[in-house]
């Protein structure tokens, strides 16, 4: 399966995930979109709009969207040794919180950052 990442472009933390995650995938499984992109090409319509800034988002071939946290275990799995890691984050409450605590605090720097105002802007134009 394919993935889709599509993160938040103007925000510096989060465009230094996405750079991170292109260096980890070297096989080049994944594609990349900035939010707004994504937005416009109907990729996140899985996604509700009251999300769709406040987390990257990991989204499959067929549509389904995970987000955050809950998408960490299909996006390591598309790296590199990642199969093994993937199963460990899914069936050991600790590391899956371990995961959910580490990604939620580098979250905070989204909005603590330099993309503070930048995340609360609508992705659309008014008509």
């Amino acid at each position: 399966m394919r993935y889709t990442l599509a993160y938040d472009a103007d925000c510096g933390p989060c465009a230094s995930f996405r750079r991170a995650v292109g260096f980890l995938d070297p096989a080049r499984k994944m594609s990349y979109v900035p939010l707004a992109e994504a937005e416009q090409a109907g990729t996140l319509d899985a996604v509700p709009e009251r999300k769709r800034r406040t987390s990257f988002h990991l989204i499959s071939d067929d549509g389904t969207a995970a987000s955050g946290a809950d998408a960490l275990p299909a996006l390591v799995s598309q790296l590199p040794g990642g199969a093994f890691t993937s199963r460990a984050l899914l069936s050991s409450g600790l590391l899956r919180g371990l995961a959910s605590f580490s990604y939620g605090a580098l979250s905070r720097l989204h909005d603590a950052g330099s993309c503070r105002e930048v995340s609360r802007r609508p992705l659309r134009a008014a008509p």
